[in-house]
């Protein structure tokens, strides 16, 4: 199976059994502006350092990194804005706790593996160190569940509509030739509003 179809099946399950999601903002992640897509008025903070949200988007940009050489390009986690979308969902008050504590005490997990092999954090690493952390991470308790939370969120900022984040552009549905549905949302009839 090559990618495009791994990550066609993979992102339907996503969307089949996902509920919505909701968003929030931040001016720590995004200083000086706020994303116009975040408007959320129920936010929390989500409880993670920026050591640890770089170790998050290093992890996001390994695990599913873009391929513009391919035919056609392949948008990677930075190109679909997987950070913003994952920093909203944690921040959104209404999600359970569970969602925020699992990523924060999986990237506290592999920061921990990364300085005691390496001496670095994650986001310092080279390629080939990141893979033997990762691979080696998923073999721990909870590494592979974490690995698959990271992965998901980048599924749904991959297929999500640009108006909750993700996909800007509509960069995902293009890659996966995908017709988005109609009546697409507008800001003012997003469902978490």
């Amino acid at each position: 199976m090559d990618r495009r179809s791994f990550l066609t099946a993979s992102a339907t399950s996503v969307l089949v059994f996902t509920w919505p999601i909701a968003f929030a903002s931040s001016a720590h992640i995004w200083p000086g502006k706020t994303p116009p897509f975040l408007h959320s008025t129920t936010t929390i903070d989500p409880g993670l350092s920026r050591r640890q949200w770089k170790a998050i988007v290093a992890t996001q940009e390994h695990i599913f990194p873009s391929d513009m050489s391919a035919a056609p390009p392949s948008p990677g986690a930075r190109d679909v804005n997987a950070k913003a979308f994952l920093y909203a969902v944690l921040s959104d008050a209404h999600r359970d706790k569970e969602d925020r504590e699992r990523v924060k005490s999986g990237v506290i997990a592999l920061q921990k593996l990364c300085v005691d092999k390496y001496k670095k954090s994650f986001d310092q690493l080279d390629a080939t160190q990141k893979e033997t952390m990762l691979r080696t991470f998923e073999n721990m308790p909870g590494g592979t569940s974490w690995i698959m939370t990271i992965l998901g969120y980048v599924f749904e900022a991959l297929l999500t509509d640009p108006v909750y984040g993700g996909n800007p552009n509509g960069i995902g549905w293009q890659w996966l030739e995908h017709q988005p549905g109609f009546p697409r949302p507008s800001t003012k009839d997003r469902y978490f509003l």
